[in-house]
């Protein structure tokens, strides 16, 4: 009688099926969730475009350096803005940027508009000019720092940790998974006639 018709033959292959699907789950489910966790912060920085304005600067380079010269004595800034817009005051067609839940988020720091405009404005700031919303920018992190930036804060400071620990857990995942299916292929095998 060949050793899969035993039943210890056919319970090592439904343990080792049992195995192997669970490896799968668990791969799949903390693969999506990475990816869900990559999406959710990004949709925080979703990019659209609405209301016009003149565009004295609308090249994304011009804008960047013009960001880090600005912000050169706080990095974290200049991270923020690369997370919030990757440096985008204005789209292609010259728009101002506006991103975020109903295009809402204005500019290279993504003001919520509603609430940031008339409070820019009457400290002197336009949030919908580069200058402006880099002014207001330097302005509210004297007052609160990094809090009104907080959906990019945690993504700036742990992106390389969480990801390679990330990395290290699937890459271990799909190593046991390689096992398990060498040993279910040798099983296979050896049960041909």
């Amino acid at each position: 009688m060949p050793y899969f018709y035993s039943s210890l033959g056919r319970k090592w292959y439904y343990i080792t099926m049992y195995k192997i699907t669970l490896l799968f789950a668990l791969f799949f489910v903390s693969l999506f969730s990475f990816q869900f966790s990559i999406v959710e912060a990004a949709a925080t920085s979703s990019v659209t475009s609405e209301a016009t304005t003149s565009v004295s600067i609308q090249d994304r380079a011009l804008v960047e350096s013009r960001v880090r010269e600005y912000f050169g004595d706080i990095p974290i800034m200049i991270e923020i803005a690369r997370c919030e817009s990757n440096f985008r005051q204005f789209t292609d067609s010259g728009s101002v940027l506006r991103g975020g839940a109903g295009g809402g988020m204005v500019g290279v720091f993504q003001f919520f508009g509603n609430i940031h405009a008339n409070a820019a404005i009457g400290l002197g700031f336009d949030i919908n000019t580069l200058e402006g919303n880099l002014g207001y920018a330097r302005n509210l992190y004297q007052i609160s720092g990094t809090t009104p930036w907080k959906s990019c804060v945690p993504i700036i400071t742990n992106t390389t940790t969480e990801s390679d620990a990330q990395l290290l857990k699937k890459i271990d995942l799909l190593k046991q998974l390689i096992s398990l299916l060498q040993q279910l292929l040798a099983l296979q095998v050896s049960m041909r006639p």
